[in-house]
């Protein structure tokens, strides 16, 4: 997990502003300080979705070194940390579930195509991101519900016809 640091401000007369020094071009912009911080989870998605490699996260005592950014905290530019998640690979791991529970995720996951693991790992992405506002990204993943979606037929469909 990388925690990038963004900065957000309002110039007088203008919106609120959002940028990530680490990320050239990472942007974003809303009417309310509130919106401009939960805009910055969706720049930083979109941001790293279309990069190959992304930099380093800074530490706050690493930027204040250059000027810019600097010359942004003695203007009044608020940090915020966004957590960037990128899921790489899977690891098998055990955990202990209610038996109705996993009904429950086993149902829900045959409605939706999807393996129990696959359904776990959405389910546990979305917590993720609503309670602590980290972006959580699976390329990989990605790719193939692409490759779903445009096929017509899920993972599961594919595999019983194989």
């Amino acid at each position: 997990m990388r925690n990038y640091i963004a900065l957000v401000s309002k110039d007088p007369g203008s919106v609120w502003g959002v940028h990530f020094p680490d990320l050239p071009g990472c942007t974003s912009a809303a009417d309310t300080m509130e919106a401009a911080v939960d805009n910055a989870g969706r720049a930083l998605r979109l941001w790293a979705e279309d990069e190959a490699d992304l930099p380093d996260a800074s530490t706050l005592d690493q930027l204040r070194k250059q000027a810019d950014v600097r010359e942004d905290l003695a203007a009044g530019a608020i940090v915020v940390y966004v957590p960037l998640i990128i899921a790489q690979r899977k690891q098998r791991y055990n955990v202990m579930l209610d038996p109705a529970l996993v009904q429950g995720i086993d149902r829900a996951a045959r409605t939706a195509g999807v393996s129990r693991s696959d359904f776990i790992s959405h389910a546990a992405s979305r917590s993720l991101e609503e309670a602590t506002g980290a972006v959580v990204m699976n390329k990989s993943a990605a790719r193939k519900n692409d490759v779903s979606k445009t096929s017509g037929r899920s993972r599961r469909a594919r595999r019983s016809r194989a």
